[in-house]
């Protein structure tokens, strides 16, 4: 009788929970739960980061975790470019000139854009992307659009296309300088997909007039070779991986029918994954340059009639992806805006705020519910914060009836008290971070006219100046240490940030929404690790949540509820963000962020 040792090579071990370290296709038997466990691969498609700028019949480059959106339409064709890093979107320098429907090729710091579409007739430019900045390349031989691209730089290729009257077989190969004609494909097709490098790519589905097709041809260099159809006839799909290994998801089956189908490629073989994408869509973007059909990223695209921001991750790994995400937090007892709050996601203060009149309620949060603590010995509003469930502070403000006050207020974890040190001028709209004993206040409003660029320092006995910022800062939104803080937004520039270093200011990347008044939330632990979300962008209130790595800012899952004059606390990867509202109305909302995790995938084994 044969054995899972005869078998697998492998003999089933006895653990008193799971195996450590345990990996796809690993078994063992599990003591506590009386239970044969293993490890399984699973395929999934899981929400991501949106991307700055809605559009459709964009192009993309690179890989899942470094990939690069281009161009697109939107009610006008655009030239803007994106870089994605695994976790969010980041506004980087526009192509030269718009483009949608090109083909593209290579990697986030080192692709190529060639054709695309204005004019009517098509055209023949090519630019280069290296990272930072954008130049011309060579000339195509054939004008034309809606064609694909596959390949490097500087060893690209371009297929098929549409050259303003008629569906094209035309391909041509790039060698980062010239491009010269490659051999024609087996028939005229254009919106179609492919996947591979200059000499051995998989080009796949498409629309041969009159109809999409199921095609799927491989190119060795010199010319094509049928090989397996698709199951589904599609044009204008996502793709990506290589020859061997493909994949083809979205896209139009007729007309106006969109498709959240996904297929893979094995080299011979179209597989239909019973895993569907979570949104049907058509014209949308793709990281190309995947290594094989185990990962994906889309982006953008369209249902009928509009273009999107939604992106999506394809994983088949032993992994299970729980994206990153906000989510409906505990009720605040009482209803404010302009309110405070310092601690982090499951053990928070919060503090003040107004609805008609300045606030001095405080509230303890658990992570699940809040419960009353003793008031403010001074109701405050727009102040600064910082410290801990057990140890905070409260700085300036406005207080009743109106004052720019300079009170400073200590918590102790169960009463707050005055603080002898009081800060050196009355101020509103300021951030605060950092401890009960090294606090940082930053920026404010000047009840004389005008905002403040001045910072001061808390050590526990006193406060002192601190560096200057580089322009004026009233309702910036951010958080961090004493020595390691971000203030991004607020009036009178909206998307300008800056970093201390415990010293002085140094300007950072900018924000890819602005934020210019009505305070965003934030949450943070240095100036490196931040998050910022909702704030005012006229005429309204916004959702957008963007995270900073110390260089830029890229975007993050979106607010449920888009506010402002919010308040937040935690970290980046979890955070917190407390009532807040337009500048009329107020809400007792709490939401939750958390970022991406994995898991691995074990399953009980059965026989059944």
């Amino acid at each position: 009788m044969s054995t899972f040792k005869n078998i697998q090579g492998k003999n089933i071990r006895s653990y008193e929970n799971n195996a450590p370290n345990a990996t796809a296709g690993e078994m063992w038997y599990n003591r506590t739960d009386l239970k044969l466990k293993g490890v399984v691969s699973t395929s999934a498609w899981s929400s991501a980061s949106s991307l700055n700028v809605a559009r459709a019949e964009l192009m993309g480059a690179g890989t899942q975790t470094a990939s690069l959106a281009v161009g697109g339409y939107t009610t006008t064709t655009i030239a803007n470019a994106e870089e994605y890093n695994g976790s969010g979107w980041s506004n980087v320098t526009s192509m030269p000139a718009e483009k949608h429907k090109p083909a593209t090729g290579g990697t986030q710091t080192a692709a190529f854009v060639a054709g695309g579409y204005p004019p009517n007739s098509g055209n023949n430019v090519t630019y280069e992307y290296d990272g930072t900045n954008w130049t011309s390349g060579g000339t195509m031989n054939t004008a034309r659009r809606a064609l694909r691209g596959s390949g490097t730089l500087p060893a690209g290729l371009a297929i098929g296309g549409y050259d303003g009257s008629t569906a094209v077989t035309n391909v041509e190969e790039y060698d980062g300088t010239n491009w010269a004609n490659g051999g024609a494909l087996p028939a005229a097709t254009y919106n179609l997909g492919a996947a591979g490098t200059q000499t051995a790519t998989v080009a796949f589905g498409g629309y041969t007039p009159p109809a999409n097709t199921t095609n799927a041809y491989h190119y060795d260099g010199s010319s094509w070779t049928s090989t397996g159809s698709m199951n589904t006839a599609r044009n204008q799909m996502g793709c990506g991986g290589i020859q061997t290994s493909a994949l083809a998801f979205g896209g139009d089956t007729t007309p106006g029918t969109d498709v959240a189908v996904t297929e893979l490629y094995n080299g011979s073989t179209w597989t239909t994954s019973p895993a569907s994408m979570a949104v049907a869509k058509v014209a949308m973007g793709s990281a190309q340059l995947t290594p094989s059909n185990s990962t994906g990223l889309a982006f953008g695209g369209s249902p009928p009639g509009s273009g999107m921001t939604n992106t999506e991750e394809w994983n088949v790994s032993a992994n299970v992806v729980a994206a990153a995400a906000w989510a409906s937090g505990g009720t605040v007892p009482y209803t404010s805006r302009q309110n405070m709050s310092f601690g982090t996601q499951t053990a928070a203060i919060g503090c003040g705020g107004y609805v008609s009149s300045t606030l001095d309620t405080s509230v303890s949060y658990d992570g699940t519910s809040y419960s009353g603590t003793p008031a403010l010995n001074v109701a405050a509003r727009m102040g600064g914060v910082a410290g801990t469930q057990t140890a905070g502070l409260q700085f300036g403000g406005i207080q009743p009836p109106g004052t720019y006050n300079t009170n400073v207020q200590s918590w102790n974890g169960s009463a707050w008290s005055n603080n002898p040190y009081n800060l050196s001028t009355g101020t509103y709209g300021l951030m605060g971070c950092g401890t009960s004993t090294a606090a940082l206040k930053v920026g404010g409003e000047n009840p004389g006219g005008g905002n403040y660029t001045t910072s001061e320092e808390y050590d526990g006995e006193g406060w002192t100046a601190g560096g200057a910022l580089p322009e004026s800062k009233y309702e910036g939104a951010g958080n961090g240490v004493q020595t390691s803080a971000l203030i991004a937004g607020g009036s009178p520039s909206g998307t300008t940030t800056f970093e201390y270093n415990g010293s002085s200011w140094t300007a950072g990347g900018a924000l890819a929404t602005s934020r210019p008044g009505t305070k965003a939330g934030s949450a943070g632990v240095s100036s490196s690790s931040n998050i910022v979300f909702g704030g005012n962008a006229p005429p309204g209130v916004i959702t957008a949540t963007e995270g900073y790595d110390g260089t830029a800012w890229s975007t993050r899952p979106s607010l449920g509820t888009g506010r402002g004059s919010t308040t937040g606390n935690g970290t980046a990867t979890a955070g917190l963000m407390v009532s807040g509202g337009p500048p009329s109305g107020t809400t007792t909302a709490t939401e939750e962020f958390t970022e991406q995790t994995t898991s691995i995938n074990i399953v009980d084994i059965t026989t059944s």
